[in-house]
């Protein structure tokens, strides 16, 4: 709610403004329509027990109803995870030392913390935090060498999707199918067809055309009272969307200069003059 503080009808000088960055403490005549500048959200507050979320039921994907099943229970959503997390097959000796974790998580409290203590293990190892592509031993130095399946398959996620491979991904790279041209191409346009090949507007063109230089932009509201970051937000948006269609739609590159079409919320709208 705004406080009313004066009696008197008013207008701002200029234009009315729907939305602005202006501290209507200082620009008396450019804003002095009521604007809320920022507000807080606090809590939950006073929290009490485990809540039942869908990442928890993702990661505990069996429950042990004895203690002689903890052990296999644990066995198999450590593999799985670590799966996921590497990108690839997990070797023995990887999933032993991971094992070693949870044994000791569950010896000082229970299951559930030995299962913890396995994923903080997980997430702490190169494996996850980088994307390690390794040559032949035999090689040569300064001679190129195929990337494995895996390796292929890693790329090749992170780029379309900016994420993991998902399980059909890893099970063809794991079968060594993925390098077949046949195969290859399959996967690329069932990749691009899921949702999350959005992450290619959204982090490789947003690097590219430097959408995070949006952030820094904070012009003189004097001369352009009507800007907000919720009109950063919506320039974001229409670049992240054009970009979106040249892919899916299969556009030349070009239309970055010629096209006479582009997307827009209302704000965008108001701000291009468009109906």
């Amino acid at each position: 709610a705004f406080i009313q503080n004066i009696e008197v009808p008013f207008d701002d000088l200029l234009m009315p403004l729907e939305n602005s960055l202006a501290d209507v403490s200082m620009s008396y005549g450019v804003a002095l329509l009521p604007h809320m500048r920022d507000f807080t959200v606090v809590g939950p507050s006073s929290v009490t027990g485990v809540s039942d979320t869908p990442s928890r039921r993702r990661i505990f994907t069996c429950r042990p109803t004895a203690p002689g099943e903890e052990t296999a229970c644990a066995t198999d959503i450590v593999k799985r995870l670590a799966t996921a997390a590497y990108r690839g097959p997990v070797a023995p000796e990887d999933l032993r030392d991971l094992m070693t974790f949870y044994e000791q998580g569950r010896e000082k409290v229970d299951f559930e913390n030995g299962v913890r203590l396995a994923l903080q293990a997980i997430l702490a190892s190169p494996r996850f935090l980088f994307r390690l592509e390794e040559a032949p031993a035999t090689l040569r130095a300064g001679r190129a060498h195929r990337l494995s399946d895996v390796e292929l398959a890693s790329r090749l996620s992170f780029f379309l999707w900016g994420t993991v491979p998902d399980a059909e991904l890893v099970k063809i790279a794991m079968a060594g199918e993925l390098q077949k041209p046949a195969v290859l191409e399959k996967q690329v346009r069932r990749m691009l067809a899921d949702p999350r090949s959005e992450s290619v507007s959204t982090r490789f063109a947003a690097q590219w055309f430097r959408l995070q230089d949006l952030d820094k932009i904070i012009p003189d509201y004097l001369f352009y009272p009507d800007y907000d970051f919720t009109l950063a937000a919506g320039f974001r948006r229409e670049t992240e969307l054009f970009f979106d269609s040249l892919v899916r739609e299969d556009r030349s590159i070009i239309d970055l200069l010629t096209a006479d079409y582009t997307f827009v919320n209302e704000r965008v709208a108001g701000h291009y003059g468009i109906p």
